[in-house]
């Protein structure tokens, strides 16, 4: 007597859904892993570098600006610290001669201009930011000078002189604190391949400032 094969079980709905949701996660699998070779460790590498040649480029970009500016500056502040250095000589030894109010009010005039210069901070590095903002601080010192050399000449005696000489004390503090950025400006001028740069303000041996070094302007 022939036996009869023994009937198809029927296929549960679950074991579809559960082979179509492997299908998909193996599926998944393989693309998260070609995306992952495609923009893993390397690309991100890649981009890494490409953010910071942009940054040097603009640095490269803002120094160039600011040397101008400061260069600029050095010209234009120059004959209102030779008058400032005759009000309240940096040398103990030469005689001050008191300006005018006209002559300060000169001064004020050039001083906000570059105060003026300075407002806006484009945005580069730390080595350029500590340059400009040194820069910015010593003109705005200028200008709080500038406003003690009025107060001075508009003052009866004694307090006239004590003005002077805090309206010159100012001035110095300002020519010292702009000879720390110019050494920043001249080391961030070398890194950025434009060679030393000499931008000092006029001072003379006995303010305090630092002396520019004795490269060539240009060279390194």
């Amino acid at each position: 007597m022939s036996r009869r094969p023994p009937a198809a079980r029927p296929r549960s709905p679950w074991t579809s859904v559960t082979a179509l949701v492997t299908t998909f996660v193996l599926g998944f699998a393989a693309a998260f892993v070609a995306v992952s070779w495609a923009s893993g460790p390397d690309a991100t590498q890649r981009r890494i570098a490409e953010l910071q040649d942009e940054e040097a480029r603009r640095d490269v970009e803002q120094v160039g600006a600011l040397i101008e500016l400061a260069r600029g500056g050095r010209d234009r502040l120059a004959p209102v610290l030779e008058a400032m250095a005759r009000a309240v000589p940096l040398d103990d030894g030469a005689r001050p001669t008191a300006p005018t109010l006209d002559e300060v009010r000169g001064w004020r005039e050039v001083v906000s201009a570059e105060v003026e210069r300075y407002a806006e901070t484009p945005s580069a590095g730390n080595g350029v930011n500590v340059a400009r903002t040194g820069m910015r601080t010593a003109v705005q010192q200028l200008a709080a000078a500038v406003d003690g050399f009025a107060a001075a000449v508009t003052a009866a005696p004694p307090p006239a002189g004590d003005l002077l000489s805090l309206a010159g004390a100012q001035r110095t503090l300002a020519l010292r604190t702009w000879s720390v950025a110019a050494l920043q400006l001249d080391v961030i001028s070398v890194d950025a391949g434009k060679g030393h740069v000499h931008v000092y303000l006029p001072s003379g041996p006995d303010a305090g400032t630092i002396p520019a070094d004795t490269a060539p302007e240009g060279s390194g």
